[in-house]
């Protein structure tokens, strides 16, 4: 019974050292149901390392050899004394005329450096006014707007001024991303193609409009979805015949494509096939899908007239209201096919001139001028237009849009009287009597 004591003792002792030579403790190595406090112990260990050590480890470290340390020699310096008497034998000046020469010369260093600094500012602002005229020449405007620009002595107000610390504004390079949509705007026009349509007349696609907007209500989709479906919508039919009973695949598939391009979260292919009523399965759509991309040339940065209403409206810096009139004023024109040969901006301008004149929020000055590129002399016809577009009563099968935007989530401007033309546009619009004659 002794010797099992002393065997079991002796091999308590060596396990005591083995744990203590590698830098553990028998506590460390006890399980803890505790994630967070086993977390500390084991950090506490790692700092608590030089504590802990154990006679063993202190003999082992003995044996390590020490590197000795090199002196490195200093350079012989001359003392103060040393300088100081150097400079007497030198110069035979007083200290007063010493003081004066250092003085003066840095008095001319620092206009020297004055000089520079207005020199390179001279220069900044010359390259910044070079930019500003190489910028208006690349500006897509109107001639007539340029030249009421160039005849203006007006300031314009500089709307990107005050967003130039936020870096989700993109304050910097707006100006340019509007002025290059407007240069696209080219790359993507349309025709009558209603004319050689066999199978399909306006009033269908009117019809077609409403149900996407429907959609775009149900599914809770960006406007700036909608308005890229339409987008689509019309570029396929540009270059394509399409019979009538696949009409509504064409803008289905084509609010599929707008959705994976838009949305964070886009709906499922299953879901587009639902609100079709199951007309068609998953392999048209697939095969659709590839046809309308194939006919914008996988093209889908297509300069939209809803982001160029926000610009605007950011332009003007009118208010929630107005800003929710004019959209209710661009969406009702998208389903009337008159208007789908027009620029996306010289639509987005024109509606949001009606919107601020049926609520008298503002004037077109010139800064409208120089951001949208048009004058109020020629969006005139198209706001006369939109006018009695929306005083006309829309039919059963196309109201979606008029009780989407009387709801008063969307301010109920739907409500909003339209303009009496006589009164307010009666000088531009109508002849006098004697001048009939």
């Amino acid at each position: 019974m002794a010797s099992r004591r002393n065997t079991r003792s002796r091999k308590q002792n060596e396990n005591t050292l083995i744990n203590t030579s590698i830098g553990g403790s028998k506590r460390a190595r006890e399980p803890d149901n505790d994630g967070d406090q086993k977390k500390k112990r084991v950090f506490g260990d790692l700092t608590n390392q030089e504590n802990s050590i154990s006679e063993v480890q202190k003999k082992a470290l003995k044996r390590i050899p020490v590197l000795k340390k090199t002196k490195v020699k200093k350079a012989n310096r001359p003392k103060p004394n040393q300088i100081v008497k150097e400079n007497e034998e030198v110069s035979t000046c007083p200290d007063d005329t010493l003081s004066s020469q250092n003085s003066v010369k840095s008095v001319d260093v620092s206009l020297g450096s004055l000089d520079t600094s207005n020199d390179s500012l001279i220069s900044q602002n010359s390259n910044v006014a070079d930019k500003e005229e190489e910028f208006l020449k690349d500006l897509v405007i109107s001639d007539e707007a340029r030249k009421l620009l160039k005849e203006s002595n007006e300031k314009l107000d500089d709307i990107d001024k005050e967003n130039l610390n936020d870096p989700y504004q993109c304050a910097v390079y707006a100006p340019y991303i509007f002025n290059y949509y407007k240069t696209r705007e080219i790359k993507f026009p349309l025709t009558d193609y209603m004319s050689w349509q066999e199978d399909l007349v306006p009033h269908m696609r009117g019809i077609l409009v409403d149900w996407l907007v429907e959609v775009q209500e149900n599914f809770e989709l960006n406007h700036e979805t909608l308005y890229l479906a339409i987008k689509l919508v019309d570029l396929y039919l540009n270059k394509n015949k399409t019979t009538k009973d696949r009409l509504q695949l064409v803008g289905a598939t084509a609010l599929f494509i707008a959705c994976k391009f838009d949305e964070r979260c886009p709906p499922m292919l299953d879901d587009f096939l639902y609100i079709c009523d199951d007309a068609y399965k998953s392999s048209e759509v697939i095969e659709m899908e590839r046809n309308i991309l194939k006919s914008v040339d996988f093209d889908l940065g297509i300069p939209l007239s809803y982001r160029f209403l926000r610009r605007y409206s950011k332009c003007a810096r009118t208010s929630i209201v107005t800003l929710t009139l004019s959209r209710y004023i661009l969406e009702t024109s998208q389903m009337d096919y008159s208007f789908i040969q027009m620029k996306d901006s010289f639509r987005a301008a024109a509606a949001l001139l009606l919107a601020m004149k049926m609520d008298a929020s503002g004037q077109w000055t010139n800064t409208m001028v120089y951001y949208t590129g048009y004058t109020e002399s020629e969006l005139l016809p198209l706001v006369l237009q939109f006018n009695k577009m929306i005083m006309a009563q829309p039919k059963s099968k196309l109201s979606t849009i008029r009780k989407k935007y009387s709801h008063r989530i969307f301010h109920e401007v739907a409500l909003i009287p339209p303009l009496n033309i006589v009164d307010v546009f009666q000088p531009e619009v109508t002849d006098s009597p004697s001048s009939a004659s």
